[in-house]
């Protein structure tokens, strides 16, 4: 793998904005043996201002729209080289060694995946829909230090893989995936396979993500994506992305309380169910670095009612016509409810903590929380709903559509 023959795929779907600028720093990359290959959907943008065809550029344009997975996957099937580099439309290379950078890590046969850095560009604008994703799926990627440093998933915003692996893996998409699951099960697949993801110190690009990243609308879609993708990797790999399984379980228990204000006995059954199935749902506290079942914390709650609140309070808060038995059973739906929200909460204040860059990022914090609130509610009910709200797509198509 000295100096091997390299292929750049970029995908173009609805928003081909920036491409143009990827293309010309593509084609001033330092390095001999290279292609690029631009795969546009019928729904891409402007086609107008789509690039044509050259001697070192091909464009594969389909008839019918498709999901990024397929576009990306007809481009690296109809590549050439043995190294293959997808890159996202709104990424731009950065200097004219970002090729060698990229590729050059390959001379180690255990690596099969090479990241490159990926900074925000100048120009770029992060609403508060944009913080918002960061704070659950940062794009940014850094090399802290000299050498190539590991990594757990592809970025999948410039990533370059070894051609025979991707054969191997099966490329994207595959069982019906979503877009957002597709990086991490490919990022499974990889290690499956005995090799090494690796990030370059030696080659970053800049990405303007595209205005549809900042869409009140699309961010909603995306919050359902994400919990099937979560269902999907948890199904596929024993993989917990986002613990997508523990926000449904803090969306159904909201149910709890005015459920028992209709009906006790049903609250208490779907209380019980919730119970029960948190035992299964593992939940990371940072205090304690543990790995404990959220049904723990639930206990631990029941419990203290039971032991905590005295008898004689009843009278004086309740009335004596409320049999204590029954002011139990709201104190533990009560106990139930109160215990998923902490753990919401605190997921939703960690998240916009860590999109804090600068300063002044400091002033997004509360706002991306509360809208982190709902937003991973919504996350929760795709976990739970994925098949109906987002149906399994076909497999892999061919790279002709």
């Amino acid at each position: 793998m000295s100096d091997p023959f390299v292929s750049v795929v970029i995908p173009v779907g609805r928003d081909n904005e920036g491409l143009a600028e990827c293309l010309d720093a593509v084609g001033q990359q330092d390095y001999a043996k290279k292609e690029a290959i631009v795969v546009c959907g019928a729904d891409a943008g402007d086609l107008a201002s789509l690039p044509g065809a050259s001697e070192s550029l091909r464009v594969i344009r389909e008839k019918q729209a498709h999901a990024l997975g397929d576009l990306a996957n007809a481009g690296l099937r109809a590549a050439r080289g043995q190294v293959k580099i997808l890159l996202m439309p709104y990424c731009v290379p950065v200097g004219t060694d970002w090729m060698r950078g990229m590729a050059g890590p390959f001379q180690d046969d255990s690596i099969g995946v090479v990241v490159s850095q990926c900074f925000a560009s100048e120009g770029s604008k992060r609403g508060l829909i944009s913080r918002l994703l960061d704070s659950v799926s940062p794009p940014e990627k850094r090399s802290a230090k000299p050498g190539l440093l590991r990594q757990d998933t592809v970025s999948h915003l410039c990533d370059a893989y070894r051609a025979g692996l991707l054969a191997d893996v099966g490329y994207f998409g595959g069982d019906g995936l979503t877009e957002a699951a597709q990086p991490l099960d490919i990022s499974v697949k990889v290690a499956d396979a005995g090799y090494s993801i690796v990030l370059s110190d030696a080659a970053a690009v800049t990405y303007n993500m595209p205005g549809s990243r900042g869409r009140l609308a699309g961010a909603l879609r995306k919050a359902l994506d994400y919990g099937l993708a979560d269902a999907q990797l948890d199904k596929l790999h024993g993989l917990h992305w986002l613990n997508a399984g523990v926000l449904a379980a803090a969306f159904f228990s909201l149910f709890l309380l005015p459920v028992a204000a209709y009906n006790l006995p049903l609250a208490l059954v779907l209380g019980a169910v919730l119970f029960v199935w948190s035992a299964f749902l593992s939940l990371r506290l940072p205090v304690l670095g543990w790995e404990w079942p959220l049904v723990v914390g639930n206990a631990l709650a029941f419990v203290a009612i039971i032991l905590l609140v005295r008898r004689d309070w009843w009278p004086s808060f309740f009335g004596k016509q409320i049999h204590p038995a029954i002011i139990r059973e709201w104190c533990w739906l009560a106990a139930i409810t109160a215990f998923n929200l902490l753990v919401l909460g605190e997921t939703a204040l960690a998240g916009a903590v860590g999109t804090v860059r600068r300063p002044v990022d400091v002033l997004y914090v509360m706002p991306v929380f509360a809208l982190g609130l709902p937003w991973r509610l919504l996350v929760g009910v795709g976990y739970f709903f994925g098949p109906l709200v987002h149906p399994s797509r076909k497999k892999d198509r061919s790279p002709s559509g």
